[in-house]
């Protein structure tokens, strides 16, 4: 797929990605496989021990489940296919061919997944009696499903980290069960059980129940948090264990946030505080104390969003400057195009550009050169601001510092065009950055 230039205004396009892609993450996650769970299970133990309460329970927290799932997980997971083919065409063009079975595997597990969760949620009342067993296996069949899709996408974004040598060897295999494939695999599931354990527990916590039962519930949904903790810092210590260290060295330098990348203690202060109230309340729900855990029950979850989030956000940002590591750099240039375009130019072998632009001015070109090598990144205005990153410099320091990208900031990639075409874009992204004073008012002209 080749597309003109996407570019998103004060936002940026990485950040539009990773909002919906987050968000997508918990409810997929956490709601769609973790919730569900101990959907079945309580539906499980209303069955074998004749509890009634259980059976409710289920039934009440079934409804929530599917409307989040079906009115915001399945249009947040399509949101990530559209806005990858739109702001990165060839990158998703490139994955599409490599990893083409997995992706239609996943989209026919998907569909059935989605078939089964509305069957399951439709029927309850229905098959009920001798049916009533058959309904359970119909759950556990969705969260088999469920499962399926996690495991099949976590080579494809294992990849995107860890390609390990396919770049040179091409092989299909080496591509998929990369080295972060399987420890991805185990945290996706711990952080779903977690994450699933906490709605469990917040809605058995804010809605009204039997004391006894919500002691009861709240005990064994805790236990399962607190053993799914446990297995998800061991399986984020092994994912990052099997990343390259090239990678993991700019865990805290890579955030779109200047002051927390020049600040890097204030992270792990953050996980600090939030691991710690995260224990805290699964070891007053363990122990039954359902009115302290009601206190604390949303705060736990805003935490134990935010760490998922984080993870999410670091998994992507590492892996700078590529897209594919030894394949595609993040502004979609391949490695092999890269002498190509410092001998024969970007500008002159951009199609959509040349197409769209006739008698371009040099305020045009340097716009384009933006867009193309630095707009995945940086906004002009908006989030990661190319303007207060140069703030002070020169033109000719801005050419200097485009001349070294990749080897004074390894994790941006090096720039694609030749000498002209770097000084055109230096001009550019000084004037944007020190726009001309109207004569009358003395104020900043905002050049665009």
């Amino acid at each position: 797929m080749s597309f003109p230039i996407f570019d998103m205004p004060w936002m940026g396009n990485a950040l539009l990605m990773a909002l919906d892609a987050v968000v997508h993450v918990f409810i997929s996650h956490g709601i769609a496989i973790g919730a569900v769970v101990f959907i079945v299970i309580s539906e499980y133990i209303g069955l074998r021990h004749a509890a009634p309460e259980w059976e409710d329970f289920a039934r009440r927290l079934s409804k929530p489940t599917v409307i989040v799932v079906a009115a915001i997980g399945a249009p947040t997971g399509a949101g990530i296919w559209l806005i990858a083919s739109v702001i990165a065409p060839r990158a998703i063009a490139s994955m599409l061919r490599l990893f083409f079975w997995p992706w239609f595997i996943e989209w026919m597990v998907f569909v059935t997944e989605v078939s089964l969760l509305l069957v399951y949620y439709f029927t309850w009342d229905r098959w009920t009696g001798p049916l009533k067993r058959r309904h359970v296996w119909l759950g556990s069949a969705y969260v088999a499903a469920s499962a399926m899709t996690a495991v099949l996408i976590s080579g494809i974004l294992g990849f995107m980290l860890t390609s390990d040598g396919w770049p040179w060897q091409r092989r299909f295999v080496q591509a998929y069960f990369n080295p972060t494939f399987l420890p991805q695999v185990v945290l996706r599931f711990a952080e779903s059980l977690l994450l699933g354990s906490l709605y469990a527990s917040c809605f058995l916590l804010l809605t009204k129940q039997d004391t006894a039962f919500r002691r009861r519930a709240l005990r064994i949904f805790s236990w399962v948090g607190a053993g799914s903790t446990v297995v998800a810092a061991l399986a984020a210590v092994w994912y990052f264990k099997a990343s390259p260290a090239a990678f993991t060295v700019f865990l805290t330098s890579t955030w779109g946030f200047p002051w927390l990348a020049q600040n890097p203690a204030w992270l792990w202060r953050l996980n600090v505080v939030a691991v710690g109230a995260l224990v805290a309340f699964l070891l007053i729900a363990v122990s039954g104390r359902w009115r302290a855990a009601r206190a604390g029950v949303v705060v736990a979850v805003v935490f134990a969003l935010a760490l998922v989030a984080e993870f999410e956000f670091i998994r992507e940002s590492i892996r700078k400057p590529y897209i594919m590591p030894g394949y595609m750099y993040s502004n979609q240039m391949l490695l092999s195009e890269q002498q190509y375009f410092r001998q024969s130019g970007l500008l002159a072998n951009s199609y959509w550009y040349n197409i769209a632009t006739d008698k371009p001015s040099l305020q045009q070109q340097g716009a384009y050169l933006f867009l193309q090598n630095c707009s995945r990144c940086h906004t002009i205005g908006g989030f990661n601001d190319i303007r207060q990153r140069l703030q002070g410099r020169s033109p000719d320091g801005i050419r200097v510092i485009l001349e070294h990208t990749d080897k004074m900031v390894p994790f941006m990639p090096p720039f694609s065009g030749n000498d002209d075409e770097r000084t055109i874009l230096a001009e550019y992204l000084y004037t944007i950055t020190n726009p001309p004073r109207s004569p009358t008012t003395g104020r900043s002209g905002g050049a665009q």
